[in-house]
């Protein structure tokens, strides 16, 4: 199976729907990233709210900051060309 483009980090790290992202811990969820801007679904922030997180600070919200890693070599846009 290929990864899916986290919508969060942006690294292809989402293996199937309601995966939660190890590089930012955002959970995948086609609701919230068709309703960027509303907090909804299992994230306690919204989209645009954990992509501001993740650049500001490493994760889709303080309280993971602990439960992150970062990206591999696969799992680099550049690496999944195929994969946009």
């Amino acid at each position: 199976m290929t990864a899916k483009k986290c919508p969060c980090c942006g690294y292809f790290t989402i293996e199937d729907d309601y995966d939660i992202c190890a590089v930012c811990y955002w959970e995948y969820d086609t609701v919230a990233h068709n309703m960027p801007n509303v907090v909804i679904g299992p994230n306690g922030v919204s989209l645009k709210q954990a992509q501001k997180n993740y650049k500001d600070f490493g994760a889709s919200e303080k309280k993971f900051i602990d439960e992150v890693r970062a990206p591999e070599v696969e799992e680099f846009p550049e690496n999944n060309l195929e994969n946009k």
